[in-house]
């Protein structure tokens, strides 16, 4: 069977793998559930079996959102049961494993993320709160707008932060940790 881009993300960095999923959801959205517009849009980077592969993920999404009612706004049942297992984590490395390296990662990035939050772009746990700066800086990217750099500096270690759990989770899938 090909393997999707979704597939693809999930197994080499989670926090990617939740980022793109979360874009796909808007991208969904923002063609109104019309898998024969994704089609076009697809067309143009993939073909054959893989093209087919990536129509059948995007229907499937489709239909997860639709029958989770989160047409306009949310994200699927399954990407908040793997942020219940990523704070799971997040959380067994700070109190239960006191990782060093991961803690000094964690420490260096929360008054950013306190920052963020004072203005109102609050997850509901740290884990949360980091995806959802990460997504507002892919945002930003991709509509080519810049930040300023010390709003880069603070994405920097943030994003430290990011890839230390997604590597802690590889491990963890792996029955490193």
């Amino acid at each position: 069977m090909t393997e999707t881009t979704a597939s693809e993300k999930r197994h080499q960095h989670v926090v990617e793998y939740l980022l793109y999923e979360w874009q796909m959801e808007d991208l969904v959205r923002a063609v109104q559930f019309d898998l024969g517009a994704l089609r076009l849009h697809l067309s143009a980077a993939y073909e054959g079996d893989r093209l087919e592969a990536e129509l059948t993920w995007f229907a499937d999404l489709m239909r997860d959102l639709k029958r989770e009612n989160k047409l306009s706004a949310g994200h699927r049942l399954a990407l908040d049961e793997l942020m219940v297992e990523l704070t799971y984590l997040h959380r067994t490395l700070l109190d239960v494993l006191q990782d060093g390296e991961y803690k000094a990662a964690v420490d260096a990035a929360q008054p950013h993320l306190s920052a963020m939050e004072a203005r109102g772009e609050a997850g509901k746990s740290e884990v949360e709160s980091m995806l959802i700066a990460l997504y507002g800086w892919l945002v930003l990217r991709m509509s080519g707008q810049s930040v300023t750099p010390e709003t880069q500096e603070s994405l920097d270690l943030i994003r430290d932060w990011a890839n230390l759990l997604a590597g802690r989770y590889i491990r963890m899938r792996a029955g490193e940790l």
